[in-house]
């Protein structure tokens, strides 16, 4: 079986099958961005683990109908998620999931080491591709309405929404973009901002106040309200204290992203104040052998992007380990 090597046990003088902890790739993350790096990996004949803290998907299993995707002019999140899914099992490239990487160290030899709940695994290139999960709320109803009518994308998921009720969470520079992107789908809508000003920069403050969106000064979310899909909004003022209802079909909270980078600070990888990486065209990192794709990356959050960017790393690596690792092409 492929990923597996036989161990004498001394014992019982006994043959028992032992994982192979040493790849020439390891892919760290499962959404669109990792499922293709380790697709087109395990085509160039790299031996190719991909590592998925959960399942394979990503959050693009959580949205309720991706329109932009191209091939598809409609499908659920979770059935492109299985689509892709089932496209790395046929590539032949090795899955671990519910397999969390814990670090990210360097050996002398310049080999990455990985260290999860099977043991630590050793590649001599790796595709970080662990996403950027959105900044959350957490107030009630959040979590049961996600892909009910609460969303983190507006490009994503705002032509669901077209002629509908809308809101938008936040004041920095994703909230005001995306409230002026949602301003063009519908005549319903508004921003809900804890303070009296917005941290956006001035030139789309100013495209924002020409719209019609209705702006929610001092005011905070306290609870997504809804049976199977958003219905109202419970907002509170902060300088009185007093709540209200807003009615509404979708909302949509744009605080930033939370990329999932921390594990990278011990090797110096360069990033932003976000904690996005800096990668270049080729998805190189400033630390040699390490590449990343998708949502962690410093660039636009859309699906195509990600499985863009993950073939990319994949070719980027590949060129690593054949010509450092195995001589000139």
């Amino acid at each position: 079986m492929k990923g597996l090597e036989r161990e004498i046990d001394p014992h019982r003088g006994k043959t028992k099958m032992t994982e192979d902890l040493n790849w020439e790739l390891a892919v760290v993350g499962g959404g669109p961005a990792g499922m293709t790096a380790a697709i087109y990996a395990a085509r160039y004949g790299l031996r190719t683990i991909l590592l998925e803290s959960r399942v394979l998907g990503g959050a693009q299993a959580t949205s309720p109908g991706i329109e932009n995707y191209p091939g598809y002019t409609y499908i659920t999140g979770i059935e492109l998620a299985e689509k892709m899914k089932e496209q790395v099992k046929k590539s032949k490239a090795t899955i671990k999931e519910i397999t969390e990487v814990r670090s990210l160290e360097r050996d002398d030899n310049g080999s990455f080491l990985l260290d999860t709940r099977r043991g630590v695994y050793s590649a001599q290139a790796v595709v970080w591709a662990t996403g950027g999960g959105h900044k959350k709320l957490n107030v009630p109803g959040e979590d049961e309405l996600t892909g009910r009518g609460v969303s983190y994308c507006a490009t994503c998921d705002g032509p669901l929404f077209r002629n509908k009720r809308l809101a938008v969470v936040g004041g920095g520079n994703t909230a005001v973009t995306e409230a002026l992107y949602l301003s063009e789908l519908t005549d319903e809508i508004c921003l809900i901002h804890r303070r009296d000003r917005l941290r956006a920069e001035h030139i789309i403050q100013q495209m924002l106040f020409d719209t019609h969106v209705d702006i929610h000064w001092d005011h905070v979310v306290k609870e997504f309200r809804g049976d199977q899909l958003l219905k109202e909004i419970v907002i509170e003022n902060v300088k009185s204290g007093q709540q209200r209802v807003i009615e509404v079909d979708g909302a949509f909270v744009a605080l930033g992203s939370d990329p999932e980078s921390k594990l990278l600070k011990p090797l110096d990888v360069a990033m932003n104040s976000q904690g996005e990486v800096y990668a270049d065209g080729e998805q190189k990192t400033n630390v040699e052998g390490l590449y990343a794709a998708g949502d962690v990356v410093e660039s636009l959050k859309q699906i195509v992007v990600a499985a863009g960017q993950g073939a990319i790393a994949a070719d980027s690596a590949y060129k690593y380990i054949r010509e450092v690792k195995r001589g000139p092409i």
